[in-house]
This record gives structure tokens, sequence and C-alpha cells, in this order.
């Protein structure tokens, strides 16, 4: 009986080792107070020293001070918190806003923002056919109606611009050096959304409706199901964090935060005790921001 005992306890001991992706150092709840203006997380500095947060409707975006524990309002552009990027030295900021024409049709533009000045520059017109943009090592590449233009912010920037995947009628296209094709690696017929490059701009994530959350090389090969994983972002190269949620039709009634290794380990990162949504992830701070159904703003403290 205690062999038994022992085998068993080694066995469950293993499980746990092998269902583990990260090392949870805390859960911390950060003092925002809650507002319509600050209820979700748009993005989080690679240093981890500011997020920017945005409305449950993604219109505006308002810098947090992770030190000081203080906001300000960097634009209130609606849209704005929608595929919010950060650069990685956390000095540029660059977000798109969603206005309308004369004639009552949608048009979408991307803007920088200088966080240390606070100069404001559009980076790409008012248009119906903006399909995606990547901020990327002083330089911002954007899609339009499958064309790609590289738009430095500095002098010196010279660097070859990353594969940039971008949608187009729920549709993925990916660009390559230049050139833009249809990226439907699971078929024409599904929808695709939450799209992005891996760090080493070898792997697409991406999300499948009615399918669910997948990884495959740029020319579409060694795919990997990642299952019932939204909102995906990289964590690393062979690592992707997302949240598991549930809803009745109108609101979410459960949802928590997943770490999920390319292998197909995972770990849930979050408890049920609130409704986690939308992980952000600063790799190099190694910290993961969310927010919750109640607009409370929470960071997890990791390391791997």
């Amino acid at each position: 009986m205690r062999n038994f005992t022992l085998s068993l306890l080694a066995s469950m001991l293993s499980i746990v080792t092998w269902a583990q992706v990260l090392n949870v150092e805390s859960v911390e709840k950060l003092p925002v107070p809650r507002s319509s203006a600050t209820a979700q997380v748009a993005a989080i500095s690679q240093a981890g020293d500011y997020l920017l947060l945005c409305s449950q409707a993604q219109e505006g975006l308002v810098k947090w001070d992770l030190s000081r524990d203080t906001g300000n309002m960097l634009t209130t552009a609606r849209g704005a918190g929608f595929n919010t990027q950060i650069s990685d030295d956390g000095d540029i900021v660059a977000f798109q806003e969603v206005t309308m024409s004369q004639d009552r049709l949608l048009l979408r533009s991307v803007h920088a923002i200088d966080i240390n000045t606070g100069i404001k520059q559009m980076i790409a017109a008012p248009s119906r056919e903006l399909q995606g943009f990547e901020l990327d090592k002083g330089s911002i590449t954007t899609v339009v109606d499958s064309k790609i233009s590289s738009h430095p912010l500095s002098e010196s920037h010279n660097a070859t611009p990353r594969p940039v995947v971008s949608n187009s009628n729920l549709k993925l296209m990916l660009t390559i050096n230049g050139a833009t094709r249809q990226f439907t690696p699971n078929g024409e017929q599904y929808t695709y959304i939450w799209a992005s490059v891996s760090p080493n701009a070898e792997r697409v994530l991406y999300y499948v409706s009615e399918l669910g959350c997948y990884s495959c090389r740029l020319d579409g090969s060694d795919m990997i199901k990642l299952g019932d994983l939204r909102a995906p972002q990289w964590l690393d190269d062979n690592t992707v964090v997302g949240m598991r949620d549930r809803d009745n039709g109108i609101t979410f009634t459960e949802s928590r935060i997943i770490a999920m290794a390319l292998d197909g380990t995972e770990q849930e990162l979050t408890s049920d005790d609130y409704i986690a949504l939308y992980p952000h992830v600063a790799r190099n701070a190694q910290k993961i921001a969310f927010s919750t159904l109640d607009g409370d703003i929470y960071i997890i403290n990791y390391t791997k």
C-alpha cells in the first residue's frame, strides 16, 4: 500500500511538472481606478514600466506609469486600443484610428506618438483598404490594398521590414519582402482573426473561427493546433498566451489566462476568482498584463 501511495504521488508530481509552462512569481492587482477610459489593457511596454489602457470599446489610449501609479491620456481616437503596438525601447506608440467618411463609410488610419515629446504623426492616411501595420526597430510597415510601405521613424533606420500578417475581409494576408499574398492555411472557407508573427519571424499565430487557435510556418507548413485559445499572443518563439473563455451569448461568464507551449503543454495562470481577459506580454520584463470583466487591471510576474 505504501509503495502504491508513493507511486501515485510520484505520478501526480510528474503531471504537475509536465503541465508547468511558466513559473508564476505573483499576480498583482494594480491601483488603476475603474473608469470607462481604463477598462482594458491595450499593450504593455517591453521594459514593463508602463501600460496602455483603453475603453472596452477600444477607444482612446491612457498611458499608465507602473512606478508612479499615474495615468495620462495620449489620444481619444476611436479604435486606438486594437492592435496597439509599442517600440522595443518604449519611446513610440503606434495605433489605428477609425473615422467616418462623408458618405458614412468607415476609414482606418495609422498614427505614431512619441512618448517623450508627445508629438503625433500620421503614418497612413484614412483608407478603406488598410489591412495591417507593424512597428519594428524604428520603422512602421503598413499594408494598404495589399501594397506594403515602410515608414522610417528615424533617419538611421535601414533594417529589412519584418513579415507582416494582415487581415482583409476576415482572410489573412502575409507580406514578405514587399510581396503580399493571401494566407489561409486552414482553407478559404474560414474566417481568421488575432494573427501575429513570432519574435524570430518564422511562424504565424492565428485564430480560426469555429476551429480554434493554430500556429504554422510562413509557408503554411508544420501546422500546430493549439485548441480553444482566444486572443493569443507570442510570449516567446515556442510559447503563447491567450484566454479560454465562455459566454452566454451576451457577455463573458468565465475566462482564464492560459500559457501554452507549441508542444501542447499548457498551464492556467489565473483562477476563477475573476473573469480574466485579453493578455498582453512584456517579454523583456517577464510580465503579462490583463484586465477583468469588471474593469480591474492585473499583472502576472513570471520566470521561464
